[in-house]
């Protein structure tokens, strides 16, 4: 009997361990809500409460009526704006609260076979590595599972152009997919809880 009493407590804790963690919530971005532009418009730090650096927004409608059909067109997953690294310039994402950075819909802008390497820091330190080589013509999910981070670093090189011109890295990206990690304190307080009833509980054995 004594032994059930002491396990009551544990899959107490377990429980509030367990909701914490669920408590956590996906976000997926998909850039729809700020304002259409057709030449793009640089999207300013608190958007979704991450800070962006060297990303720009268009809409990948209009864009495509005025300019002509490219990546920015084949790019795009919910209409009708996306995201992309401007001039083809390295870019960032970064925020105050660690992030699980899960998935996100990629194109070449102009290049097919551009190779794009995505890496993800903790605290300066770098922990996530990888490149994807993504199609002009087709915008491909990639699946990064980047757990427990700051800050993402986005470098686009190489390919060849698909719609005639010059060689250019702009990379498209869409419905990005991430969720912050809980505050410590959620796991603390529910850890203190079940430590403190298993303690009261012991000390009552005769």
């Amino acid at each position: 009997m004594r032994s059930n009493l002491l396990l009551q407590p544990l899959a107490v804790l377990s429980l509030l361990v367990f909701s914490a963690f669920s408590a956590r919530s996906q976000t997926v971005i998909t850039f729809d809500d700020l304002p259409n532009s057709t030449t793009g418009t640089f999207i300013a730090d608190g958007y979704q409460g991450l800070n962006w650096t060297n990303f720009y927004e268009s809409n990948s409608i209009i864009q495509s009526n005025v300019f002509g059909v490219s990546g920015y067109t084949y790019g795009m997953v919910s209409a009708s704006n996306v995201a992309y690294n401007g001039f083809g310039n390295p870019a960032e994402i970064d925020s105050a609260t660690n992030f699980n950075f899960l998935s996100a819909y990629f194109a070449g802008a102009w290049n097919s076979n551009l190779s794009i390497e995505v890496q993800g820091f903790r605290d300066t330190n770098l922990v996530y590595d990888e490149t994807k080589v993504v199609s002009a013509t087709n915008a491909t999910l990639f699946t990064f599972n980047f757990l427990d981070i700051d800050r993402l670093y986005f470098n686009s090189y190489g390919g060849e152009p698909a719609f005639g011109g010059s060689s250019r890295f702009n990379f498209v990206m869409d419905n990005f997919m991430f969720e912050y990690i809980p505050e410590p304190s959620t796991f603390l307080l529910a850890a203190l809880g079940g430590v403190s009833l298993v303690a009261l509980l012991k000390r009552k054995r005769p």
